[in-house]
């Protein structure tokens, strides 16, 4: 506590003012003959009296905010005011830190009070009685040498007035004159006004310099949640054997990557926690089958990666194989846990060194491989790289990249291939909006190159939202030239349809682009319209209550029901082209066209054959009752301005599609 109170000094010498003022009074009355002056003199001493008595004299600035028995240094700009309740948050907060943080001992030096609170096991780390711990730094001060305790002390007044952490190390002084060296740190709290409150710290033992280094190593090249290494080390491990391949040319080594197939789904059917344990059994898996001097590391969420060392033999066949094959049954078998019994699927690439000879080659033969396997759908298999392999992935890397640029840069274009009614005098009552990149370089690009790739890589979605967006326009176009009818039909992906915002992304676009919906035609495949049935019929329904139509694109090539046919709010069957080819000369694909017409019919659908090129094939159709063509026979796909020129010389926007 403080020797002298300011303001306790300050009233006890106004009170005595007071009264000396007071036993004047008779004095003054008996030498002033004025009663104004007496009766100011009184109310100066009533004001000196209040003062003494009831005046609250403000915090000065200057108050020592550390305790002054231990000579911690002044911290500037805190007051001691206090708000109860918010001690009482700020307190559960900060026994919560500790908790968390470390089993070591704690203190905390609470600012405004000056009191230090010290843990239960302090006294066993500092090597005294529990009876010897106070509320103050003594406790500490009496076991730490003195230059240990000075660079304490200015550390811990820089950390409240700069408000920044510290950690130090203090030797202890002990009865053998051999210090013991702990280590303490602390992390200053300040309240919303920006003025330290306390310090929280700890004390713990410190680690010799080679458990350090040893906890620094594992921190550095461990997997934390496997125990396995990590991609660092892994890749650290791979340029050693490549430097020692380069000196030693009969050394031989393997890389195999070993890939999780759907791990995504395990996650998602069970839990994060479950997904991790699969994870630690895969990696003790691969650590039990492999070989003592074998480098095993986990590189992605999903996948591992192993060296494989000392291969004897030019073949991969006489040493590799059999490693390989046993190490791919041993992770692939089904996996315990929690109950359960899981069987899962891992992708192998294999990549020996003699193929290359650098690490980033090794890497990317390795992920190609994997993306191979995975595009391909074999899942579960071992592949090793071939040449090949190596080209197709660069090309495909390249594509992809020169495909989001071309999204970016706005370079697909839309032709528009019409869609004619032989009935009405081969009319035009509406056009397929068809996707084309004109690139830079190459100029025109077809889709078969680029629309697989943005399918696998999910590039269809942004590809498909512009293509929409300025079919839309365009439409809009020939409606304002006074073609109120014309339908224009827009392919949608499978991944496009399955997005949980679909319908309100199309609804935005018609919105923004100021188009009727009875404009549009949305097209998809059927093998689109069998995947989840549920949903995409409830898909359907909204979008067919907007006043779009819904065309089935490819009718014929899939395995769609008539009994789920007749539920789907669609409009129109488009009869895929491979049964049109033969029609008028192969009565086999003749039978399937009129099956095909029939169900239309039926189902009362409106039907279109697509890539009709002669005219025994439009013969055919006219015959049997299909009255809607597209195809080269009328017209190949046309530009914007084309089509518009098409549209005025075969006027059918009056014709109902």
């Amino acid at each position: 506590m403080r020797l002298f109170d300011g303001h306790a000094i300050l009233r006890l010498a106004l009170l005595f003012t007071c009264v000396v003022f007071a036993g004047l009074i008779p004095e003054i009355i008996s030498f002033s003959g004025s009663v104004f002056f007496v009766v100011n003199y009184i109310l100066a001493i009533g004001i000196l009296l209040y003062l003494a008595l009831f005046h609250e004299f403000p915090v000065s600035a200057n108050i020592r905010k550390l305790r002054n028995d231990v000579d911690i240094p002044e911290v500037t700009s805190v007051e001691p005011s206090r708000d109860f309740q918010k001690d009482l948050i700020e307190k559960d907060e900060m026994l919560q830190m500790m908790v968390d943080a470390s089993s070591d001992g704690f203190w905390t030096f609470d600012v405004p009070t000056g009191k230090v609170y010290w843990s239960n096991r302090v006294a066993k780390l500092l090597g005294i009685d529990p009876d010897q711990v106070d509320d103050t730094f003594e406790t500490l001060k009496r076991c730490v040498i003195e230059s240990d305790w000075e660079v304490f002390r200015k550390e811990m007044t820089k950390s409240l007035n700069e408000n920044r952490p510290f950690n130090l190390s203090l030797r202890l002084v002990s009865a053998s004159d051999s210090p013991k060296e702990l280590t303490v740190s602390g992390r200053p709290q300040f309240n919303e006004e920006g003025r330290p409150i306390r310090l929280i710290g700890f004390l713990g033992e410190r680690m010799s310099t080679a458990a350090m280094e040893r906890q620094k190593y594992y921190y550095a090249y461990q997997d934390a949640l496997t125990g396995v290494y990590n991609r660092k080390f892994f890749l650290e491990k791979l340029k050693v054997d490549i430097d020692n391949a380069a000196k030693r040319p009969d050394y031989m080594f393997a890389v195999a990557l070993l890939d999780i197939d759907s791990f995504g789904a395990i996650n998602d059917s069970f839990s994060t926690n479950f997904g991790d344990n699969v994870l630690r059994v895969v990696a003790d898996r691969i650590k039990g089958s492999c070989r003592d001097n074998d480098c095993v590391a986990r590189i992605g969420p999903d996948v591992f990666a192993v060296v494989l060392h000392n291969i004897q033999g030019a073949d991969p066949d006489d040493d590799l194989m059999p490693i390989v094959r046993r190490l791919h049954n041993k992770v692939k078998a089904p996996v315990n846990l929690e109950g359960r019994e899981l069987y899962i699927s891992v992708s192998m690439a294999v990549v020996v060194n003699r193929d290359v000879d650098c690490v980033e080659d090794i890497m990317a033969n390795a992920s190609a491989i994997l993306r191979d396997l995975k595009k391909n759908g074999d899942h579960g298999g071992i592949q090793f790289f071939t040449g090949g392999i190596r080209e197709k992935a660069m090309k495909l890397y390249k594509l992809e990249y020169e495909i989001r640029r071309a999204i970016q840069a706005k370079e697909f274009i839309l032709m528009y291939q019409p869609i004619v009614d032989i009935n009405a005098g081969n009319s035009v009552v509406g056009f397929e909006a068809l996707v084309r990149w004109n690139n830079t370089e190459q100029g025109i690009v077809s889709p078969a190159e680029f629309i697989p790739i943005a399918e696998e890589t999910g590039l269809i979605v942004p590809m498909g939202a512009l293509i929409l967006r300025m079919a839309c326009e365009q439409t809009r176009k020939w409606v304002e030239q006074g073609y109120e009818n014309i339908k224009v039909a827009v392919n949608f992906s499978a991944k496009q349809f399955a997005l949980d915002n679909m319908v309100e992304d199309v609804r935005r676009v018609l919105t923004e682009t100021h188009l009727n919906p009875k404009n549009l035609k949305l097209e998809i495949t059927e093998y689109t319209a069998m995947c989840e049935v549920e949903k995409t019929i409830d898909i359907m329904r909204s979008l067919s209550s907007m006043g779009l139509q819904i065309s089935i694109d490819d009718f014929g090539t899939g395995y769609s029901s008539l009994s789920y046919l007749k539920r789907y709010p669609i409009h129109t069957l488009k009869m895929d082209k491979s049964f049109i080819d033969h029609v008028a000369d192969d009565e086999e694909d003749a039978s399937f066209a009129r099956m095909v017409i029939s169900i239309a019919k039926s189902l009362n659908l409106d039907l279109i054959a697509e890539g009709v090129e002669t005219a025994e094939q439009l013969e055919f159709l006219r015959r049997e009752g299909c009255r809607q063509i597209q195809g080269y026979y009328f017209s190949k796909p046309l530009s914007p301005e084309a089509a518009f020129e098409y549209l005025k010389a075969h006027d059918g926007s009056q014709v109902s599609v």
